[in-house]
């Protein structure tokens, strides 16, 4: 396999930089998902809002029961030839492409019964986890350099804004030449980006480095023990059982709890973005691209200033202050959304733009600052099974945004149908009440949740000198050194960040296979 070479000890080309960039460039297929899907189907299919919701919600649910099998597979790919051959990331990522076009494709066909968007849904997000869980665990994969990991960590923001801003600004166009009327310019612009996404994706997943086949890789193994093989009853508990069990990680605890509020704001946000700018600002959808595509622009400049930032601050510091500029100008865009009877459309517009920009200055740095400690994760993990499983923690990361996903879409959807949204209504006809609520759920959310995270980030005691020596004591274990032999202050490190004692670790433990026993 010459597109794998070993993590530690190789500083990766910027050549390998720039194509792994494709891989998050390519997301621009889930962001047309992201934004407009809810608006397609309640707006020029007229779909009612409650069996909108609900439709998306059981897809995604039922979607998000099959994720964990991909972080699975991906890591368990080089028990098989062809993962030997291809690589365990890159082979994943060539199995899920084809069937994800497919399956996106199904989500845009218009006038078909319910049914069909619920089942097509069901298997869309069942699918798409092949990839994200890919791209997620690669810059564990690909290196331990901690300056490369946040180039990657950095590159993959980069990518995300440059699509985004390419998404937008293209949206704009397309809009103004087709117009925003019917299910066609929605269906258009999904199959442009479909077929551009796909093909960024494949280039990207022949580009990318890996880890060799070895011991730490060949997690098969782990899962035999002493019973030489595993049924498929077996691997139905092992996956679950995987799923759950990197819960006894302290660090992974830790690290959860900043997630899932990051994470939450941010859907909750991205899910009413569109009806927050249409009903509530009164702005056009070129408007809402226009100004989502400068704000996107914007973040490209701000995650090189946050790269530069993280490698001070480290990530944690970088977290909280990235939080604090988010409350900050959330807090204008409610006073603005309060006052929008009162000033001229081109006012609103104009401010609106300038906030929402901003915004990504302090959207960025959570981003970020959670990617590049995210990336660490694995290695407290290696120490703790003696085996690389970054395909586990992606997958569990893209199970959370399923549920997550799931659950904000049954609450907003809930929400706005009890307060009275019209599906398919004028935007000036919606009821006051709706406003009000679309405002105070757009702001509030994301100004309670940021301040959570803020608070949570002092329980995260994994940093760069601490992953240095997690680094280090895990490289003497792999080759040869004893347990016995480790110093005072590792121990002390690993045991705070594992949050078991230090002789349960490299292997001694259940995490991976629950029929081990300690040695």
């Amino acid at each position: 396999m010459s597109s794998t070479t070993p993590a530690a000890g190789r500083k990766l080309s910027w050549t390998t930089k720039f194509t792994y960039a494709l891989l998050p460039l390519s997301f621009t297929m889930s962001t047309m998902v992201v934004t407009w899907q809810m608006i397609y189907y309640t707006q020029p299919l007229a779909i009612a809002i409650g069996v909108v919701t609900a439709l998306l919600a059981v897809g995604k649910a039922i979607g998000g029961f099959i994720t964990p099998v991909w972080g699975y597979i991906s890591d368990r790919m080089y028990a098989t030839s062809f993962g030997r051959r291809i690589g365990r990331r890159k082979g994943t990522l060539l199995i899920a492409a084809p069937l994800n076009l497919i399956f996106y494709v199904a989500l845009w066909v218009p006038n078909m019964p319910v049914w069909y968007y619920l089942v097509v849904n069901v298997i869309y997000y069942a699918v798409y986890p092949g990839i994200n869980t890919v791209v997620y665990s690669l810059p564990s994969e690909m290196t331990d350099d901690s300056k490369d990991r946040a180039a990657l960590v950095a590159i993959q923001q980069i990518g995300g804004g440059v699509g985004g801003f390419a998404f937008s600004m293209f949206n704009t166009y397309l809009f103004k030449v087709w117009g925003a009327d019917g299910w066609q310019p929605y269906f258009k612009v999904a199959m442009i980006y479909g077929v551009l996404g796909t093909v960024l994706l494949v280039i990207g997943a022949l580009c990318i480095k890996e880890r060799p086949y070895d011991e730490t890789t060949d997690i098969a193994a782990a899962d035999k023990g002493d019973a030489g093989k595993v049924g498929f009853f077996g691997r139905l508990v092992s996956v679950f059982w995987n799923f759950l069990s990197v819960l006894r990680i302290k660090t992974f605890r830790n690290y959860l709890g900043i997630y899932l509020a990051q994470q939450t704001f941010r859907m909750v946000r991205g899910t009413i973005n569109g009806y927050f700018i249409l009903f509530v600002l009164l702005l056009t959808p070129a408007e809402v691209s226009l100004s989502t595509g400068f704000s996107f622009l914007f973040g490209m400049v701000c995650v090189v200033v946050w790269a530069t930032v993280i490698s001070k601050l480290g990530g944690m510091r970088s977290y909280r202050l990235g939080a604090w500029v988010t409350i900050a100008l959330f807090v204008g865009i409610l006073i603005l959304g309060l006052n929008v009877a009162n000033l001229p459309k081109s006012t609103v517009t104009l401010v609106f733009t300038v906030l929402i920009t901003l915004f990504t200055l302090g959207n960025s740095g959570i981003v970020n600052a959670q990617t590049y400690v995210q990336s660490f994760v694995p290695d407290v993990d290696e120490l703790v099974t003696g085996k690389r499983r970054e395909g586990q923690y992606a997958g569990i990361q893209s199970t959370l945004e399923v549920i997550i996903n799931t659950v904000v879409t049954i609450i907003v959807g809930v929400i706005l149908q009890a307060v009275g949204f019209q599906s398919g209504a004028d935007v000036k006809t919606q009821s006051p009440l709706v406003v009000n609520v679309l405002l105070y759920m757009y702001c509030g959310t994301v100004i309670v949740l940021a301040f959570v995270g803020i608070l949570l980030t002092y329980r995260m005691h994994l940093t760069e000198k601490t992953h240095d020596i997690l680094v280090a004591e895990s490289a003497r274990l792999r080759n040869g050194g004893l347990m016995s032999e480790v110093s005072d202050e590792t121990r002390k490190v690993v045991e705070d960040l594992a949050g078991i004692p230090y002789e349960q670790c490299w292997g001694n433990n259940n995490v991976i296979n629950a029929m081990h026993k300690a040695a």
